[in-house]
């Protein structure tokens, strides 16, 4: 039986969910930069705003999201009103979950959240014996692994590399931006090729990606070397602000290209229930559901944007243009190095580690720990806390 409330409360619920996806995760991307005072918190939203809307609608509609992520598996249930309603009640538990995060500050990945939404939404239609641990297992070991592998390049890159800069001359410098730019191309490009591990997959998207940064550097190189001041420090300086700009767009596009499924896709799926009365195992995000998404995103990271930036951009430990960019810089690169592996990522998980790892390589009295360990908590709260609400949402909805 097909209820008329199905599409409004779809849309209403992918909407919230894109609207706090935007608002709290917007300082993944220009955290490090406002912090770093490379750019003012009015420009920054507006920029962050700008490329994630870009990233969703170009690259969005070409992402395809198993619903349920493969927690639960659909196909035990048998009553369609019993799964929309369990995504509804999912999507919801989410925004009310980051909306709270939100409030207090905390950066809060979707993802981690939606997770604790799937759950509660398994135990209570399947059980739980029929929940996929092992794939609950393996996105907790990469909300475990990806802070400490991005801190850890963050510091390697800090005491090793970061040292062996100071004093280049103005050319050397601007060599080593355009290396640094290939290899910020290349990131981005693969994490949004990359789609499976088998060798075809990883040959195209690392084809694709050195194609790209290629390129895209040469016109980069040749820019540079025309602009960047004669001095060798204000050539430091420039170099990097242009750097930290380009990591931090990347950044924004990949979150919108990526994220905008995770309210687009069971939007789509509610759609495809309430027309056809079934939900495929995976959907195609029409542009609709994935123009309504993108529009969440961009309107809740302009209109609610700055909550979280202070907490990445200045309590975890105070950042210049340098330190920022090497945050931004080692997030990106243990998102690769996690995606490789086969693991789930979390831009908000690999920043917030990325930045407490420059703190720590300047000295733990430089990182607020009381700040980090607040964060940390709230990640783990929400999984039980996200399903709790689900479940009960859930218990509501089928009341009706």
């Amino acid at each position: 039986m097909i209820e008329w409330w199905w599409v409004p409360a779809g849309v209403f619920a992918a909407f919230l969910v894109a609207w706090v996806n935007g608002a709290n995760n917007a300082a993944n991307a220009i955290g490090t930069a406002v912090g770093s005072k490379a750019l003012s918190v009015k420009k920054a939203l507006w920029f962050a705003a700008i490329f994630d809307f870009t990233g969703a609608m170009l690259y969005g509609r070409f992402v395809s999201k198993t619903l349920m992520k493969g927690i639960v598996d659909t196909s035990m249930i048998g009553d369609v009103k019993l799964i929309v309603v369990g995504m509804l009640a999912a999507l919801l538990a989410t925004g009310i979950w980051v909306i709270m995060a939100t409030w207090f500050r905390i950066p809060m990945s979707i993802s981690q959240a939606i997770v604790g939404g799937v759950v509660g939404f398994g135990i209570y239609t399947v059980g739980f014996s029929n929940v996929n641990w092992g794939l609950v297992s393996a996105i907790i070991t990469a909300w475990l692994v990806l802070p400490f592998m991005s801190g850890l390049i963050a510091v390697a890159i800090y005491k090793y590399v970061h040292p062996r800069l100071q004093g280049l001359e103005r050319n050397r410098m601007i060599l080593v931006s355009s290396v640094m730019y290939f290899l910020l191309v290349f990131t981005t490009v693969f994490l949004l090729n990359v789609k499976t591990l088998k060798v075809s997959d990883l040959a195209w998207a690392i084809g694709t990606s050195i194609a790209a940064s290629v390129l895209l550097t040469i016109p980069y190189h040749v820019a540079v070397s025309r602009k960047t001041p004669e001095s060798p420090e204000e050539a430091r300086s420039y170099l990097f602000r242009i750097l930290l700009l380009v990591t931090a767009a990347a950044m924004a596009f990949s979150h919108g290209a990526n994220d905008v499924a995770n309210s687009a896709g069971p939007l789509a799926g509610i759609l495809i229930a309430a027309e056809k009365g079934y939900i495929p195992a995976k959907v195609t995000i029409p542009l609709p559901a994935l123009a309504l998404s993108a529009f969440g995103i961009a309107a809740g990271i302009v209109m609610w944007g700055y909550r979280v930036i202070e907490t990445i951009g200045e309590k975890i430990t105070l950042l210049n243009i340098e330190t920022a960019f090497i945050a931004q810089f080692s997030g990106s690169i243990a998102i690769l190095i996690v995606t490789r592996l086969g693991l789930p990522v979390s831009t908000t998980v690999a920043i917030v580690g990325a930045v407490a790892g420059v703190g720590f390589a300047k000295g733990v009295e430089s990182v607020n720990i009381r700040t980090l360990a607040k964060i940390v908590a709230a990640w783990f709260i929400a999984f039980p806390v996200v399903a709790g609400l689900a479940m009960a949402f859930i218990k509501i909805f089928t009341l009706i």
